[in-house]
């Protein structure tokens, strides 16, 4: 992804550090000449992202080789203010905040993303909202349900992880600077005057105070990615077992070249919830291993936090894949209403044994009510006929249902009880 690549990265530590070259000018340690000095510097184009991590894998840090060559352009442009450089800070704090800049800059995408999804599903819901679907319980037929409200979860589902994704980003992604051990000894008493200013440089909050070895802020952001992407990942297995070829209800939009086989020409795989799915596997190990790395020693770690990028990397450019394909799905879903009829009509009536039963229970009570729907049920099977038939038919249902009431029982509207209200409650809400 673009935005988390070792090129962003670097631009994004050169701009902590010219940041705070202007912030130690308007704090009054430095002139605004070596402020000017420090950030000419940080705009040259001469380093390389990929020389730069070579040589940071052996220094520790790329930020060591990074400072050595700022120090030096700097100089070239004014020796007084390449003493300067970096002053105050230490390399966590570049890089930490380095990866706020980044995280928040990839968020704005996946923020769009959701948008994107959660209004073609509430359109989609609304058209939808008294189609009439086999509802599905372990795999299995059951009760008919609304499709429009199986695609009004979906939204909400979205909706909900959107605003869990923006809230622990309002919480986590803060300025990072607190120099080796967290208190700005070097800055005398101006480390707090130092800080307010980087913050209002880089447009990010300031955290009460430097946060080195508690972790805790960007794994509960990670920790909400790793929710969105299940979110994600169950609307993709749902589409997926919607565009198996018995059932055939869903199909993802189709170009050339998407979801065709090497062997078998009249496939269409469902190739978009696929890489959802996939990347979605991958995701309980990558928060894991952020939530494993969160015991860090005293005031900076050694392992802990120098493990975590490759982790916030891979965990964010998932949910950008997943959300970007997903988004694509929702704008192209195809819908068969008619093979969803066609699926519910195959299944004889049997799944409205529930409400059979219900209509039955006051007047012969639990036990015989399912007892006689379960011998209704196998001689509808039996004789090949509507579950319907064969109640009508039956004695006991009609000295307790007359004619109405049992059509009542098999009105497949009457049948989608409270979805409309469901639905409602599903999109109008600001959390669902």
């Amino acid at each position: 992804t673009h935005a988390l690549s070792s090129e962003q990265r670097l631009k994004a530590m050169l701009k902590v550090e010219a940041a705070l070259g202007s912030a130690l000018a308007k704090s009054g340690i430095i002139t605004q000449e070596h402020a000017n000095a420090i950030q000419e510097a940080c705009r040259a184009d001469s380093l390389n992202a990929q020389e730069l991590e070579s040589q940071g894998a052996k220094a520790g840090t790329p930020v060591i080789p990074l400072v050595k060559q700022l120090v030096a352009q700097t100089h070239s442009i004014s020796e007084s203010a390449s003493h300067f450089v970096h002053f105050g800070a230490t390399s966590q704090d570049i890089l930490d905040t380095a990866s706020v800049l980044q995280l928040k800059k990839v968020l704005q995408s996946i923020y769009r993303n959701l948008t994107r999804i959660d209004s073609e599903f509430t359109n989609l819901a609304a058209i939808h909202k008294r189609t009439p679907l086999l509802g599905r319980t372990l795999l299995q037929a059951g009760p008919p349900i609304s499709f429009g409200l199986k695609v009004a979860g979906w939204a909400a589902a979205i909706r909900r992880g959107k605003i869990r994704l923006e809230e622990a980003a309002q919480l986590s992604l803060c300025l990072q600077f607190g120099g080796p051990v967290g208190n700005l000894s070097s800055l005398d008493f101006k480390g707090l005057e130092v800080s307010q200013h980087l913050a209002d440089e880089l447009d990010l909050p300031l955290a009460d105070a430097p946060w080195h070895t508690h972790r805790d802020r960007l794994v509960n952001l990670a920790s909400s990615v790793g929710v969105l992407m299940g979110s994600l990942a169950k609307i993709a297995r749902d589409i997926s077992l919607h565009m198996q070829g018995e059932i055939d209800e869903l199909r993802e939009p189709s170009e050339p070249g998407k979801g065709g086989s090497s062997a078998m020409p009249h496939k269409h795989n469902p190739v978009g919830c696929m890489h959802i799915l996939a990347a979605a596997n991958r995701t309980p190990a990558i928060v894991s291993s952020l939530l494993s790395a969160m015991p860090q020693e005293h005031e900076r770690g050694l392992g802990g936090w120098q493990s975590e990028w490759p982790s916030f990397k891979e965990l964010f450019s998932a949910a950008l894949t997943a959300s970007s394909i997903m988004a694509e799905i929702a704008e192209g879903l195809e819908v068969d209403t008619e093979r969803m009829r066609s699926n519910l009509n195959a299944a004889k009536e049997v799944v409205f044994s529930e409400r059979l039963s219900a209509s039955l229970l006051p007047k012969l009570g639990r036990v015989e009510a399912q007892n006689l729907v379960g011998a209704l049920i196998k001689q509808s099977i039996k004789q090949k006929r509507t579950l319907s038939q064969v109640a009508a038919e039956n004695t006991v249902v009609q000295s307790v249902l007359d004619t109405d009431a049992l059509a009542g029982v098999f009105d497949i509207q009457e049948a989608l009880g409270s979805s409309s209200a469901f639905i409602e409650r599903l999109l109008n809400k600001e959390v669902s």
